[in-house]
């Protein structure tokens, strides 16, 4: 058997006070309130992304292991994700001279 739909004629509270009456959502809300304006910053141009290639690479263990752990390295410090693939393309770079 089938149940009905339940009958919330006599539902008297207004939905969004259960949605935004979360703990969370109030101190977000507190934080958001009390922020200064910031200056906007310039308007970044939208740039057209250069095409990559797969390349394929067998490395030492030794070499692939301290690539990772440079990777990892240079993520904690900067704060930002820094993969393999930027420590490489950024040694190639240097390496040819490239822009």
């Amino acid at each position: 058997m089938i149940k009905s739909k339940p009958d919330i004629k006599s539902f008297k509270k207004d939905p969004n006070d259960f949605l935004e009456g979360g703990e969370a959502d109030k101190a977000l809300n507190k934080m958001t309130v009390r922020e200064e304006p910031v200056a906007q910053e310039p308007a970044i141009e939208a740039f057209k992304p250069e095409p990559t290639i797969q390349k394929l690479f067998r490395l030492r263990w030794d070499i692939a292991n301290a690539l990772k752990m440079g990777a990892a390295q240079e993520s904690a410090k900067s704060g930002k994700r820094v993969t393999e693939t930027d420590i490489v393309q950024q040694l190639l770079k240097k390496h040819y001279n490239l822009k």
